[in-house]
């Protein structure tokens, strides 16, 4: 439970703040855009801090850079909510996103000091439905929230989640990595990153595992704004869209395991990107030929389709990322989450470079995803030997 609490932080602070998006537009003098980009700097801290969590992990354990790390989100979560203009937001959503990336490359981390193979795509499966948790109830409460406080308590209570969050490792997290698994110095951690660099494998479902975040974190940047912009609906509205989409992610996370040994990762993910290639390219199509008809029911279907292909590939990448891997995990595990969220952060940058006033933005950045997603998959299996499951 505490490993599902550690990653969930980061999607929750994410998501809480979605409904009160368009408000603090108003509330900082700032555009659309400008509140988008708080988003993709929360992506961007994330990645940046991931090898250097990472490497500490190898080298004093787990628990310390842990604790640390949700020391910083919590200071951060609480300056965001004194934030006088949205520069000052997006500066601190920076350095949020850097403590909240200490939980999810820990729990990988100790993830795969526990388990391999079948064993860790299940326990991973388990942290992703608390992720999917998040995204599901987060917008919802954060609506509710709004009833009673502004946007900046909001981050008060993310400050307040990251202490609990911090008071749960303390009290049940157990250290995973034994002193004399851990790295003696930093000299090797050069080679060790060069090393996994040169492993194509590693680096190809590390891109994948990118590209699959991609699609829930492009979407809820542009989604408050697609929602009420094009659509015309209220944020407590859209926020049960979000859960919807949410929910059906969850499902596809818990099935994804079972056709991993079934299907093996390269089928699996071959089949997943084709089929949300051709999705996107039909909504992109509709919206292309009927700007502003394409009814909401039709773009709700398209939505919650492409977060079950993203629960479906996620897990089988991540897990086949670092399975392609047999030591350093710390580092393996905060360098494939520099690559994911370095990617989600690209393409929910790429989101914000165009008004949030239709839907092509949201269907090329997707669209341009999937595409590489299959290219990549498609050279993973073909270099490497057939899978066992």
């Amino acid at each position: 439970m505490a490993l599902g609490f550690l990653s969930a932080l980061g999607p929750f602070a994410i998501d809480l703040y979605l409904p009160a998006m368009p408000e603090m537009a108003g509330a900082l003098r700032g555009n659309e855009n400008a509140v988008q980009r708080t988003l993709s700097a929360f992506f961007f801290g994330l990645a940046f801090a991931q090898i250097p969590i990472g490497a500490l992990a190898d080298r004093f354990g787990r628990r310390t850079p842990l604790i640390f790390g949700l020391a910083l989100f919590i200071l951060a979560s609480f300056a965001c909510s004194l934030a006088t203009s949205l520069d000052q937001l997006v500066a601190l959503r920076f350095v949020q996103g850097m403590g909240a990336c200490a939980g999810t490359s820990s729990a990988r981390a100790i993830i795969r000091d526990l388990h391999r193979g079948h064993h860790a795509a299940r326990l991973m499966a388990f942290t992703f439905l608390i992720i999917g948790i998040s995204p599901m109830l987060a917008p919802l409460l954060g609506s509710g929230l709004l009833q009673f406080v502004s946007w900046r308590g909001l981050f008060v209570i993310l400050s307040g989640a990251g202490l609990l969050a911090a008071i749960c490792v303390v009290l049940f997290l157990p250290e995973t990595l034994a002193p004399e698994n851990r790295a003696p110095d930093w000299s090797g951690l050069p080679r060790a990153l060069a090393a996994l660099l040169g492993n194509g494998r590693f680096v190809g479902w590390a891109v994948v595992a990118g590209l699959a975040t991609t699609v829930p974190f492009a979407f809820v940047t542009a989604a408050p704004f697609v929602y009420s912009g094009v659509y015309g609906l209220a944020p407590v509205w859209f926020s049960v869209l979000l859960a919807v989409n949410a929910g059906m992610s969850i499902i596809a996370t818990q099935i994804a395991p079972h056709l991993l040994k079934r299907l093996g990762a390269s089928r699996l993910a071959l089949r997943a990107a084709l089929g949300a290639l051709a999705i996107t390219a039909a909504l992109g199509l509709a919206s292309t030929l009927l700007p502003g008809r394409v009814p909401l029911a039709g773009f709700q279907l398209f939505s919650v389709l492409l977060f079950m292909v993203a629960g479906l590939v996620l897990t089988p990448a991540a897990t086949s990322a670092l399975d392609s891997v047999r030591e350093g995990i710390g580092a393996a595990a905060g360098l494939l989450g520099t690559i994911q969220l370095a990617v989600t952060a690209l393409a929910s940058a790429a989101v914000t470079l165009w008004p949030p006033v239709s839907l092509q933005p949201l269907t090329l950045v997707l669209g341009s995803a999937f595409a590489l997603m299959l290219v990549i998959v498609l050279a993973i299996s073909r270099s490497a030997a057939p899978e066992q499951g």
